[in-house]
């Protein structure tokens, strides 16, 4: 079993890569690099302006940590067939378990430290900090990511089964009263109680005590593959990415309000916006991105220009939703102009590019509230959303309908 492992991980390994190749080419590490640099630089802007013991500086560390204990799941490598084939071998699944547990704690601590690191500078700035205190902190984040892990074997055995709902529940409840007690409280008792809890995980999630089930396992190695898979297929096709179809009955009253009655076109186009998936997937990565972003720059000529820059990007993602029905020959007898479906589509990219720009204006206010950046990328917004909605809309759509 040990020799299987090896070689799913390595043929892993090698699927990543190729994929990494593609992703991660000259230009998105050149784009990757202006913008981790701006993010570090509005970092360390920023972190000055903070003053020592800010009621909210505790709660947000305690979530951070919260938040990064999640990040970096168990990757069993388990397949589809595994249950067929590997069923006589059931009782050594145990050290396969052990090695995948292992290989999925060495990813999992390496970025759990990554993101300790992130915060310390602002810990250090906002919390009257001692080495010791500082090294309580990194074993904490360390222990309960182990925890976290020796939760997540748990999952997939079959006498933990019964329990699946608690133990999800337990996966965000413990490192969350860790990270309280850490951080409203003292780092070393907060040490300790994450050792506590990581030996209780030990001592009730061990896989010599464990049996696989295989059907949860197989499920949750799918599920932690297939976001893998969104992650490259925005950048690049990947044949294991297929569109899943479910219904979503939360978007019937985001419909109905950007739906104009009477207008078959802007209601097809509102509903095509929602269920495509791979627009309305970009479209809203981008927005929260820019938010991100324009919350944390401080240089203003800086702020403004990625304002502008991820406005546009989004605006130009919703242009290919306007040719998006054109093989589908019923939208063809429709007893609507051209001219009344290009001005639907226009209202929805003024509402839609109007909403994504207030929303990234109001981020830019930042934490200090500087109200002469909002002016200021409230109207460069404005003037963009006039221009991109008029001109060259209109220029996109005539090159669209050309070549059609």
């Amino acid at each position: 079993m040990s020799n299987l492992f090896s070689k799913r991980r390595q043929r892993h390994f090698m699927l990543l890569l190729k994929y990494w190749r593609l992703v991660f080419n000259d230009h998105f590490v050149i784009a990757l690099f202006f913008l981790f640099g701006a993010l570090a630089y509005g970092y360390s802007q920023w972190l000055p302006q903070l003053g020592p013991h800010l009621w909210w500086s505790r709660w947000l560390l305690a979530l951070w940590f919260t938040v990064l204990a999640q990040i970096g799941r168990l990757a069993t490598l388990v397949e589809r067939p595994d249950p067929v084939f590997l069923l006589p071998q059931v009782s050594h699944m145990q050290h396969y378990l052990r090695q995948a547990g292992r290989y999925s704690l060495i990813l999992g601590e390496l970025m759990t430290l990554a993101g300790a690191f992130v915060a310390l500078p602002f810990a250090l700035t906002t919390e009257k900090m001692t080495t010791t205190s500082i090294v309580a902190v990194f074993l904490v984040a360390v222990m309960t990511k182990a925890s976290w892990l020796e939760i997540a074997q748990g999952l997939i055995s079959q006498q933990w089964v019964r329990y699946r709902r608690w133990l999800r529940l337990a996966q965000w409840g413990l490192p969350l009263v860790i990270a309280l007690v850490t951080w409203l409280g003292t780092p070393v008792i907060g040490a300790v109680l994450a050792l506590v809890v990581l030996v209780v995980s030990v001592y009730l999630f061990n896989p010599n005590k464990l049996t696989i089930d295989w059907r949860t396992a197989v499920k949750t190695e799918d599920d932690r593959m297939y976001s893998v898979y969104r992650f490259f297929n925005l950048f690049t096709d990947v044949p294991k990415v297929q569109g899943n179809v479910k219904r979503r009955s939360w978007a019937n009253g985001l419909i109905r309000l950007l739906t104009i009655p009477g207008h078959p076109w802007f209601y097809l186009y509102v509903r095509g916006l929602i269920r495509n998936t791979d627009i309305s997937g970009i479209v809203i990565r981008l927005t929260l991105l820019a938010m991100v972003v324009a919350f944390l720059v401080p240089i203003t000529w800086l702020n403004s220009a990625l304002a502008v820059l991820f406005i546009y990007l989004i605006a130009t993602q919703l242009m290919p939703l306007f040719d998006q029905f054109d093989g589908n020959v019923f939208t063809h007898l429709y007893p609507v102009s051209f001219d009344q479906r290009r001005a639907d589509f226009q209202g929805l990219l003024i509402r839609v590019t109007a909403l994504v720009a207030l929303l990234i204006v109001l981020a830019s206010l930042g934490m200090g509230l500087n109200w002469q950046q909002f002016g200021i990328n409230l109207v460069l917004a404005i003037i963009e959303v006039v221009l991109l909605t008029r001109l060259y809309f209109r220029v996109r759509i005539k090159k669209l309908s050309e070549e059609n």
